[in-house]
Formats: structure tokens, C-alpha cells, sequence
């Protein structure tokens, strides 16, 4: 882009010479990812468009902004910088739409409990969050894994969806797999079979005791099957709800964490039946 100061088409080659070389050599972007620096709307006509480019490029040139005299291992400065801007998104407007953001150190743990750092990993074994926000929580279990992994997450909510697909390019997991929907009532991830896909390691911390989680869920014939087993949430409290579909995405030797409000430990009624049959069937192992 440098490069590129000075040139009348300055705007037009950006999006020939830059981004469309990203778009053609990651399968997994598309051209509407990108924005468009030649969108005389946004940038203006002529000149006034030339010369606001040019002052773009000569922002991220500053000299102030080379850190790389200054890193120490593992560091992650746009990462960082990005999560910060996450977390205090998250504070400021997140929780009007029922979004909250992970704490890394909540994240940390849950991955620790997962015990993927002394588990076999490969660039197959797969880690996904159905509820997934901004994608720190995933981001997280990935870092502790020795391997490079393959990460899948869905998030309700365009524009957090949007900014979970940016974290992912910032923290080096470009090729993640993060789609846009209403996982209970759209689960995205389905395989040739028309079962949820299962993962290797399931992690969410999905809204609390969600009011509106069955809307557009048949509850009564679920084609997936989530409710058939351990029964059907309540209408008003959708916290088994995420629950469930957490454990119908796992493998039979996967392993998964869920962050709950403790009302899913004395609620009655159906959630208690779903309790004794959760139990029952040996798959609550631990509760932090």
C-alpha cells in the first residue's frame, strides 16, 4: 500500500493488488470481508479520495507504531490490542443485546479443565462454541493446545459474528470456521447424515437462563435429537437448553465446559429431571 502513495489509482490497485490476492488464496474469506478502498462514497472523488488514502497508509507508517524492538515471546500485540477493544465493547453495549464477554482468565481455566494441553492434538482435532461472541473463548483453549487446531464457532448476532471472524485473522487462526445464526433453532454445523457435526472439544458460555431460546426450536421433535434423552428445558429457562446441544456436538470421546448460573444446580420441575438423567447417564464430572 505504500507503494501505492502517489498513484492516481491508488484506490483501485489496493483492491487489485492487495486484497484481491488475500481473497484468492483464503478459501474461507470472501471479497464482501474486505472493505473497498476505491468506493468513492466512503473515500471521496479525484484528489479528496487520493489524499485520504495517502493519510490513512501514513498512520500505521509511523515509526511510533514499530514495536518490534520491543517484543518478548509469544507476544501478541494487535491481538492484545483487539481484545482490549473486545472487552470494553462487551462492557459498553454487549450486555443490552444479552452478549457478555468471556474474562481470559475464565477462559484459561476452562481450558485447563478440558485438559487439552496434555492431550494428542493435531491440526484435525477440532474445538467448537456454539455461542461463540467474539471468539475469545475459543482463541483461549486453541493457545493451549501443543498443536495447531481447527476452530468452529456460530454466533446469533451479526456484527459480534463479524468481529469474531477479525479476531480469528489477528490471532493467526484465519481458517476458522465462524457462522452467523441462531444455533438452537439453525445449528449450522450439520453433517451428510443431517446430525450436529461433533467436536473434539465443546466450550461455550452461552446466555443465561435465555427466555426466548425455543423460538423457532421444535422442542417436540427436534430433528437432532437434543431433548429426546434427558427431556425438554423449560420454556422461560434455556440454560439446559445450550446444555444439551453442547452434548449432542460432542464425540463420544470428546469433552466439553459450559459456563451456568448456579440455577441449574437446585432449579426443579424439568430441569431436576434433566439433572438425574444427566447423571445418570455419567456425563457431569465436575462442577467449578
Amino acid at each position: 500500500m505504500a507503494a501505492l502513495k502517489g498513484n492516481p489509482e491508488i484506490g483501485d490497485k489496493i483492491n487489485k493488488e492487495v486484497i484481491q490476492p488475500l481473497v484468492d488464496a483464503n478459501t474461507m474469506l470472501a471479497r464482501t470481508d474486505f472493505p473497498d478502498f476505491d468506493d468513492p462514497n466512503k473515500l471521496g472523488e479525484g484528489s479528496d479520495k487520493v489524499d485520504r488514502l495517502e493519510r490513512l497508509i501514513a498512520i500505521f507508517q509511523n515509526p511510533n507504531l514499530d514495536f518490534s524492538g520491543n517484543r518478548a515471546e509469544n507476544d501478541d500485540i494487535l491481538g492484545d490490542a483487539y481484545e482490549y477493544l473486545m472487552r470494553h465493547f462487551a462492557t459498553e453495549s454487549g450486555k443490552s443485546k444479552g452478549q457478555f464477554y468471556t474474562p481470559s482468565e475464565v477462559s484459561r481455566l476452562m481450558a485447563k479443565l478440558l485438559g487439552i494441553a496434555e492431550a494428542e492434538t493435531t491440526p484435525q482435532t477440532s474445538i467448537y462454541d456454539p455461542t461463540c461472541g467474539s471468539g475469545s473463548l475459543l482463541l483461549k483453549v486453541a493457545d493451549e493446545a501443543t498443536s495447531v487446531v481447527t476452530l468452529y464457532g456460530q454466533e446469533k448476532d451479526s456484527a459480534t459474528a463479524g468481529l469474531a471472524g477479525m479476531n480469528m485473522i489477528l490471532h493467526n487462526n484465519a481458517t476458522a470456521d465462524i457462522q452467523q445464526g441462531n444455533t438452537l433453532a439453525s445449528p449450522w454445523f450439520i453433517d451428510d447424515s443431517g446430525s450436529l457435526t461433533r467436536f473434539d472439544y465443546v466450550v461455550a458460555n452461552p446466555p443465561f437462563s435465555d427466555k426466548r431460546w425455543s423460538n423457532g426450536v421444535d422442542v417436540e421433535n427436534d430433528p437432532f435429537g437434543r431433548f429426546a434423552t434427558f427431556g425438554a428445558p423449560p420454556a422461560k429457562q434455556g440454560d439446559y437448553a445450550y446444555l444439551l446441544h453442547i452434548l449432542a456436538s460432542m464425540k463420544e470421546t470428546g469433552k466439553g465446559a459450559c459456563i451456568l448460573p448456579h440455577g441449574v444446580l437446585f432449579r426443579g420441575n424439568a430441569e431436576a429431571e434433566i439433572r438425574r438423567n444427566l447423571v445418570g447417564h455419567g456425563y457431569i464430572r465436575g462442577i467449578v
